[in-house]
């Protein structure tokens, strides 16, 4: 196994700080699922084309801000929400925000007609000498939560530059991965957060990230057959599974009953190609345009969304496209809006 320098996947994934709840800002579950199913899937829910499916599927459309944080395009949060909202998403993730007051998030988010959406807590959860200090920072996480409405977590493994280094080269049984007992430590830890979640009326939902342990598809599983799917859910991301080598749809084809958040991205078949070739690392592939909009890279999403329409879920899907080619942001998530109009699962009136 690596002896890793760990950086975290999400910059302000692990700070801590004391957020205070305030108890009438707290939702209801049920309210909150309800208010989505009602509010937030209008103009942006997915009306999958195929009536069967189109019953059984309910999927409000979020939209991250990341695209605008990582592709040099200086804006403010003002502008990113602003753009999101007015090409029709419905929702943005607001993460956990060292100092800052939850209800004036949810405040700012909500001036733009905007849902807060789940936050990120990247930590080494396999490491045993982590456990305090990771369940004291998804006390924190879930305490945020709560008070915008927010009703999942995302939590992955955090990042480190070996893995970085050799991202995507090897799809399958890496020499470099966890040991066994770094495995169960990893699920030890996820379970104990996913209860502290399950408590509040919350679900930890276990997000995979090219450059940590769990990358390819075979560690995926294998992390997930040790979770207890009770308290560990799945929080997909289309684009690092599909950079890992993984099948997207034969994925969510399997596990499509313990999805409840993805974050929806794609990559280029030629610069995927040529990052293998090359032996590129992570942050190179990235800067020679590894990231395509939807419908553009490998990840067919039409059967990505038959498979979950096929268990009728009922949740988020969050666009999420790290570094754009497209001239500006804006461009970027309006393509993958169109791009889910062409398959029939967005209404465009």
């Amino acid at each position: 196994m690596l002896t890793p320098r760990w950086r975290s996947c999400r910059p302000c994934s692990s700070t801590l700080a004391t957020v205070p709840v305030v108890a009438v800002f707290v939702f209801m579950q049920r309210q909150f699922i309800e208010g989505i199913m009602a509010g937030a899937l209008n103009a942006s829910a997915f009306q999958p084309s195929n009536k069967e499916t189109r019953n059984r599927m309910a999927i409000a459309l979020g939209c991250s801000t990341i695209t605008w944080r990582l592709t040099d395009h200086q804006a403010s949060v003002e502008e990113a929400l602003r753009d999101i909202a007015d090409v029709g998403y419905a929702g943005a993730p607001a993460g956990f925000r060292d100092g800052e007051r939850p209800e004036k998030v949810s405040e700012l988010y909500r001036s733009f007609g905007l849902r807060p959406l789940a936050s990120y807590l990247g930590a080494m959860y396999h490491d045993p000498a982590e456990r305090a200090q990771i369940l004291e920072q998804a006390r924190r996480h879930i305490d945020w939560s709560l008070v915008l409405g927010v009703t999942e977590l995302f939590v992955a493994e955090s990042c480190f530059a070996e893995r970085f280094g050799v991202a995507g080269h090897q799809t399958a049984n890496r020499s470099d991965q966890l040991s066994d007992a770094g495995y169960q430590y990893l699920a030890d830890a996820l379970n104990e957060v996913g209860r502290l979640c399950r408590e509040q009326g919350m679900r930890a939902c276990f997000h995979n990230h090219t450059g940590s342990y769990i990358e390819t598809r075979d560690e995926f599983d294998r992390l997930l057959a040790l979770t207890d799917p009770e308290l560990v859910f799945i929080g997909l991301d289309t684009g690092h599974l599909a950079y890992g080598g993984g099948d997207v749809p034969d994925f969510v084809a399997t596990y499509a009953s313990r999805i409840k958040i993805m974050h929806l991205k794609d990559v280029y078949r030629n610069v995927l190609e040529e990052a293998r070739r090359q032996k590129w690392d992570y942050h190179t592939a990235q800067a020679h345009g590894l990231w395509a909009e939807l419908g553009e890279g490998v990840v067919d999403f039409r059967a990505v969304f038959e498979q979950l329409g096929r268990v009728g879920y009922e949740g988020w899907a969050i666009v999420e496209i790290d570094r754009t080619t497209k001239p500006t942001p804006r461009d970027s998530i309006a393509a993958c809006y169109a791009h889910l109009a062409r398959l029939g699962l967005v209404s465009t009136n």
